[in-house]
């Protein structure tokens, strides 16, 4: 028999759910970096990067303290490269079109990540926010740094909902992060889909353009570039409308994915031809297909696996090709989203949400690229949401790097043979001259 309480206690189902692929799973084991820059970057080189990534919906409200952040989030000296989403940033999205700043955010990562650290780039759309850091010793590999802000919201004009990503090459590897806050509600599914669509494909071509550009729709549905010169301050809002009030929650259940436009299952994501390594996270805002009493009942029983088969985002990963090339770590932590501030319980006011899986990151499925880790931070308890972290190892192209230090050294170019092998099994890369 299904639960009619209105909040779950998850204390209680810790040792029956599970096992997370958290930090400190028995699998997981991130060495800590080298203690000089120079071994930082040779290990760098040779043995690939360490990725760090965090999305959270901060609800607005001010972070936990710099130490809670350190302990859960970033611990120290372990990756390379840290990418942060958030959503409802520091201020609400209408106080966000007022006042975009987000140096406060900004300034309380750098404080935690320590001086070891540099903010490679950030871009903001009203209420989220997008912030790569990097680490010194492999800042010389960092190259054609590019950011673009796509709105979904009202219009396909307003910032309350869309994505911002922030492209790079590493060496000659390319990234793209991509940070979103989809439509919210139970019914919105049709939406979301058509969202991660457009960010997508618009992030798969306009991001490759040296300008910074923000990408909105004309009254035909036509997507229009507007871009800022390379010398330009970056953008951090798109317009300065007055937003209109959003739809009340509704316990409709859409499981009629057919009604996607018919291009969704034609079309590819572009993205991942666009750039060898991609992440795509946020509050995607994918919900579990079910009423709030028959999921109190799931999450009650421990049946995961019912609760993991009725999630949207699972199922549309598997038969939408929006989603094709993109792929996810276990789902083994409680659902994120819709939580009492500062308990452990999910939403008991007389809305009464479904708990979900809203806030997720995938990434582009390839062999030079492995999960380490993949999990909810149950401790930091100040939003109606819970971060989610992941960790990743990536393998570095060299090759051009090395025909570069060549070149440095007096190498004649015709006389010059270039050899980069970087194994599937970690080991070192080789050159040969």
């Amino acid at each position: 028999q299904a639960s009619r309480h209105s909040s779950v206690p998850m204390s209680l189902l810790l040792n029956s759910w599970p096992h997370p692929l958290s930090d400190d799973h028995p699998s997981v084991q991130i060495d800590d970096l080298p203690p000089t820059y120079e071994e930082v970057k040779n290990e760098a080189e040779r043995k690939g990067i360490l990725l760090r990534i965090v999305t959270w919906n901060q609800q607005a409200r001010d972070p936990p303290p710099a130490e809670e952040l350190e302990t859960y989030l970033f611990r120290c000296r372990k990756y390379h490269v840290i990418a942060v989403g958030t959503q409802e940033c520091e201020n609400t999205f209408a106080k966000s079109i007022i006042v975009p700043s987000k140096a406060k955010w900004e300034s309380t990562l750098q404080r935690v990540l320590g001086t070891d650290y540099d903010t490679l780039h950030s871009h903001s759309l009203q209420a989220s926010h997008i912030i790569l850091f990097v680490h010194k010793a492999i800042s010389h590999l960092i190259s054609d740094i590019r950011s673009l802000a796509v709105p979904t919201g009202i219009g396909e004009k307003l910032g309350n909902k869309g994505g911002i990503g922030i492209s790079l090459s590493i060496a000659e590897s390319s990234f793209c992060f991509i940070n979103a806050h989809l439509a919210a509600h139970q019914h919105a599914t049709i939406k979301r889909i058509n969202e991660f669509e457009k960010i997508s494909r618009d992030m798969g071509t306009l991001l490759l353009q040296r300008e910074e550009c923000i990408v909105f729709s004309d009254r035909n549905g036509e997507s229009v570039r507007r871009c800022m010169d390379e010398e330009s301050d970056f953008l951090e809002s798109t317009t300065h409308h007055t937003p209109q009030p959003a739809d009340p929650e509704d316990d409709f259940i859409s499981n009629d994915f057919e009604e996607t436009r018919d291009d969704c299952y034609e079309s590819k994501n572009p993205l991942v031809n666009a750039f060898d390594h991609v992440f795509w996270f946020g509050d995607l805002n994918f919900r579990i297909c079910g009423t709030r009493e028959v999921v109190d009942g799931l999450i009650e029983n421990h049946l995961h696996d019912a609760l993991r088969c009725n999630d949207e985002l699972t199922m549309l990963m598997r038969f939408n090709n929006t989603f094709a090339g993109l792929t996810e770590g276990p789902l083994n932590f409680f659902p994120t989203y819709k939580f009492d501030r500062n308990s452990d319980h999910y939403d008991s006011s007389q809305k009464r949400r479904v708990p979900s899986w809203t806030d997720r990151i995938l990434y582009k499925a390839d062999a030079d690229v492995q999960l380490l880790s993949y999990c909810s931070a149950p401790n930091i308890k100040t939003s109606d949401h819970r971060p989610v972290y992941a960790t990743f190892k990536a393998k570095l192209d060299l090759e051009m790097e090395l025909k570069s230090i060549a070149h440095h050294l007096g190498k004649p170019d015709e006389s010059l043979e270039v050899k980069c092998v970087v194994s599937h099994d970690n080991s070192a890369a080789s050159s040969t001259f």
